[in-house]
């Protein structure tokens, strides 16, 4: 059994409360899609749940950065700036998407797959992680992951109108510092290159499961 040290104990107590939170939000996706408006009221009931632990999910940048986990910090990175540009710069921001299939069908894929990582990272790291857990955790992504993605590039095309109309997280001329930011341009340029970001981290992630997967074979 490995040495429990303080670093040890943090990462197992912030990924079960990681866990802790995603199953409340799965809870509160589940119980919306069986309520009289369905899948509407996904995002409303679940919203500060899920806003609350993809902000604490920034520490995982951290972790990786200062070599407490073995990931890329890179790789935390894109995927964490990812999920929070659509979540916090477009969905949260744009009320009338809040009702769009697409925003029930994100925060359900997403809840549905971090109620698995969580608690995979957590029990791996106390050594009594069960194989259909591990499993799980390197099989589900197959499926939700294009899932979620497709779902993110439909909710940056339909926010497109608002962006311009409103020109919500833009940054006009002139001003102090002289410095102008299009955030529709911006997102139009990153609906370009997102196929090819996911791509990168999708390949990471099956490497990943090859690699871990054929390492519990030989266990």
């Amino acid at each position: 059994m490995p040495k429990i040290t303080i670093a040890r104990s943090y990462l197992a107590a912030y990924n079960t409360a990681q866990a802790a939170g995603w199953a409340t939000a799965l809870y509160y996706c589940v119980s919306s899609f069986w309520s009289a408006d369905g899948y509407a009221t996904v995002y409303e009931n679940t919203n500060a749940v899920v806003r609350c632990f993809q902000l604490l999910s920034a520490l995982e940048i951290l972790h990786a950065a200062a070599g407490l986990v073995c990931g890329s910090p890179l790789t935390a990175l894109m995927q964490w700036s990812g999920r929070s540009n659509v979540l916090f710069a477009i969905l949260h921001r744009i009320p009338q998407l809040w009702t769009n299939p697409a925003a029930a069908v994100l925060i359900y894929v997403w809840a549905l797959s971090e109620v698995v990582r969580y608690p995979w990272y957590a029990t791996s790291l106390l050594n009594c992680c069960p194989s259909w857990l591990t499993w799980l955790r390197y099989t589900l992504f197959i499926p939700l992951y294009p899932v979620g993605m497709l779902a993110e590039m439909v909710l940056m095309v339909k926010a497109l109108p608002f962006l311009k109309s409103q020109k919500l997280n833009s940054i006009s001329l002139p001003n102090v510092v002289n410095f102008g930011f299009d955030y529709h341009m911006f997102i139009q340029g990153l609906l370009f290159v997102y196929p090819f970001l996911w791509l990168f981290l999708y390949q990471t992630l099956l490497h990943q499961r090859k690699k871990k997967l054929q390492s519990g074979k030989k266990d």
